[in-house]
């Protein structure tokens, strides 16, 4: 039997008025909430800044992608930016498949 890595996230403050959200695991439907209430918690807080760090992800389901844009529309809807600053080659390559790259603002 394989073991999943457990799902963590992490709210750092990189700077004034922005919240980094690092998040490692796997997000899917049974991580979803609790990744959903980290970022609620960070748009409460009236940050400038919303980032998310991907780059620890080992999976990611329709729900951990519902949790992401949520998370942009979240947003978008304060006035606050939105940025993921690191992820995945999958995950990259997951939101091109699904042209959510025109949407959100990747790293280079």
């Amino acid at each position: 039997m394989q073991d999943t890595p457990a799902f963590r996230v992490e709210s750092l403050t990189p700077e004034p008025g922005t919240a980094r959200l690092v998040m490692t695991g796997e997000l899917d439907f049974t991580t979803a909430d609790e990744a959903s209430a980290e970022v609620a918690k960070a748009l409460a807080e009236g940050v400038g800044v919303l980032e998310l760090d991907l780059a620890g992800l080992k999976f990611i389901d329709s729900s951990g992608m519902a949790v992401v844009m949520d998370a942009y529309t979240g947003a978008q809807e304060r006035g606050t930016a939105f940025r993921i600053v690191a992820l995945t080659p999958y995950l990259r390559h997951l939101i091109e498949v699904v042209a959510l790259d025109d949407v959100l603002d990747l790293p280079a």
